[in-house]
């Protein structure tokens, strides 16, 4: 191995390593870090053996540093464009336990190690298996390979519009949530106005209290009806996921 093809591993190392702290599942705290550094290796060593580039050996260690820095921000910002879509389902999930009334049983979600509401752990792990058993995790290593064609070890070259894009990305996350939570929004408040005229047409009921049970239970049962829909949304984003991570490259 040259000195050339053992600075360009080492890159993509970096890049490979960014990738993985934010692609999903990858990065939970259920995979041991020795796992995790291999794939980022193996990712590396791939793209290695099938991407053609000449790449230059820095001048003195500051060039060595920023190139360093340079693959690693590449890598994150590859890795957010696939975190967004479960940006958008833990959102989701937030606002149906909302409508719901199951926001206040929060609990540590395992992957993450964040506060999540029993409904937002639910759809954070379905979108999590479709993940896997859709191929999605296969596009996006194949666009990983890539974008060292884009975007070349040390080189500048990427999409000019990345600050857009990423911009525009984010703000689909509040598109992506409402339409995946809009059928629980709906019944709860067909829920609430029936409870509303419920209470006023007997003032000695307690027509509040009595709407939970209601609510949990009609929410549940349109949750489940409805995981055909969700599974189609989050498999769209999925699809785009490896052209926005291309298209992120600043």
């Amino acid at each position: 191995m040259t000195h050339e093809q053992m600075f360009f591993w080492m890159l993509a190392f970096f890049r490979s390593t960014g990738l993985l702290l934010l692609t999903p599942v990858f990065s939970g705290k259920s995979i041991p870090i020795p796992i995790r550094v291999a794939l980022a290796g193996f990712l590396a060593y791939t793209a290695g053996s099938y991407v053609q580039t000449e790449t230059v050996l820095p001048a003195d260690v500051a060039a060595l540093i920023l190139a360093m820095i340079h693959e690693f921000l590449i890598g994150l910002l590859m890795g957010m464009g696939v975190r967004l879509t479960f940006y958008a389902i833990e959102m989701a999930g937030q606002i149906i336990s909302t409508e719901m009334g199951l926001v206040m049983s929060s609990q540590i979600d395992p992957l993450s190690q964040n506060q999540s509401s029993p409904v937002g752990t639910a759809l954070f792990y379905f979108g999590s298996l479709l993940f896997l058993i859709s191929g999605a995790h296969h596009t996006v290593f194949v666009a990983f390979v890539r974008s060292f064609e884009l975007a070349p070890s040390g080189g500048s070259s990427g999409a000019q519009n990345a600050g857009d894009v990423f911009v525009q990305a984010t703000g689909n996350i509040f598109l992506i949530a409402l339409q995946i939570a809009a059928p629980i929004l709906a019944i709860n408040f067909v829920i609430t106005l029936a409870f509303a005229i419920l209470g006023k047409a007997a003032p000695g009921i307690n027509a509040f209290a009595e709407s939970f049970a209601v609510r949990i239970l009609a929410g549940l049962v349109v949750l489940g009806l409805t995981l055909g829909l969700t599974a189609q949304v989050v498999l769209s984003q999925f699809a785009n996921a490896p052209e926005l991570m291309l298209r992120l490259i600043p």
